[in-house]
């Protein structure tokens, strides 16, 4: 998020049921967590198990930071929003491979792939409050 998130998290109009920023840092922690708790049970598998679901991983945090630059640096309320469509279609593909592999992760990105219902609503809500239209 940088020096500047909080502060431009804090000048835009949001939803009313929108977090406090102790709130998304929690949220934050978890997703965290919830990455690395499913990196480390899956190294610990046979690796025809864990490939596939380790790399989307993979895929899944680098898009997580392109969605940060997006909404945080460009400041790009509509595409951060979009941007979620394809993401959540990638950890929705994370869950069900996961599944696959390693019960207790699939579980732990499963409370993610719920999150990410919110944050769509969140996003789509901030956008309109701060669109000039």
């Amino acid at each position: 998020m940088g020096r500047q998130g909080p502060a431009f998290l804090k000048s835009l109009r949001q939803p009313r049921f929108a977090p406090k920023l102790w709130i998304w840092s929690l949220i934050g922690l978890a997703y965290y967590a919830a990455c690395f708790f499913a990196m480390y049970r899956l190294l610990s598998l046979r690796p025809a198990h864990w490939s596939l679901a380790l790399a989307l991983i993979l895929v899944v945090l680098t898009a997580n930071a392109a969605w940060n630059y997006v909404f945080f640096r460009l400041r790009d309320l509509r595409a951060s929003f979009w941007f979620l469509m394809p993401y959540a279609v990638v950890v929705a593909t994370l869950i069900a491979v996961l599944a696959g592999a390693d019960f207790y992760s699939a579980i732990a990105f499963a409370g993610y792939g719920g999150y990410l219902m919110y944050a769509a609503w969140f996003s789509y809500q901030t956008w309109k409050l701060n669109s000039a239209g």
